[in-house]
C-alpha cells in the first residue's frame, strides 16, 4: 500500500515537473537565459524540510527527468542533484539545527552547487562555452532565480512538509 506521504511527495513532483514544462518557459529572463528549475527546488526543498528521512529516490528520478527532458548529457542532473541534496539533507541532520536561516542558507548552497555542477559537467561533455560566461550568463542568473523561487516556497514547503506541523499529513519525504 502507498501511504499519504509518498502520494503527497509524488504529486508535488508532478506539479514541479508540470510548472517546469508549462509555466517556467514563460518566467524566462534575460532573453531565456535564466529560468528557475522547480525540480531542483522541490528536491531542495524537501531535502531541507525534511533531512532526517530523505532518500536518494527522489532527487534522482526527477534528475534523470529533467535530462530527458532537458536535452542535455543523460544523468548529469541525476548525478548533481542526488549527490548534493542528500548532502545538504546530511549537513542538517548533523548539524541539529532547525532554524529557518541555517535551512535557507543550506538550500542556497544546494541549489549553488547543483547549478555549478550541471554546468561543468556539462562544459566537460563538449558544450562549447567558457567557465567565465557560463557563469555570467547562465550558472549565475539560474541559482539566483532558483534562489528567490525556493525563499517564497520555503515557508509553505516547511510548513507542510516538516513532521509533527500542525498542517502535516504525516512524515512526506520517505522516498528511499
Amino acid at each position: 500500500m502507498i501511504s499519504g506521504e509518498r502520494i503527497f511527495i509524488v504529486a508535488g513532483a508532478f506539479i514541479a515537473l508540470l510548472l517546469q514544462i508549462l509555466v517556467v518557459p514563460h518566467m524566462a529572463l534575460f532573453g531565456g537565459m535564466a529560468m528557475p528549475n522547480m525540480l531542483v527546488i522541490f528536491v531542495m526543498l524537501v531535502a531541507v524540510s525534511r533531512p532526517g528521512q530523505f532518500g536518494p529516490v527522489l532527487p534522482f528520478v526527477l534528475g534523470l527527468v529533467f535530462d530527458f527532458v532537458g536535452g542535455g548529457p543523460v544523468g548529469v542532473m541525476a548525478f548533481s542533484l542526488t549527490v548534493f541534496s542528500m548532502a545538504v539533507a546530511a549537513i542538517i541532520v548533523r548539524s541539529n539545527n532547525d532554524s529557518a536561516f541555517v535551512a535557507l542558507v543550506l538550500l542556497a548552497l544546494g541549489l549553488l552547487l547543483v547549478e555549478l555542477s550541471y554546468g561543468v559537467f556539462l562544459m566537460l561533455f563538449g558544450y562549447r562555452v567558457d567557465l567565465l560566461g557560463a557563469l555570467a550568463y547562465r550558472i549565475v542568473p539560474c541559482f539566483l532565480y532558483d534562489v528567490v523561487v525556493a525563499a517564497v516556497l520555503y515557508p509553505i514547503a516547511s510548513r507542510f512538509l516538516q513532521a509533527g506541523g500542525s498542517a502535516s499529513l504525516g512524515g512526506f519525504a520517505t522516498l528511499r
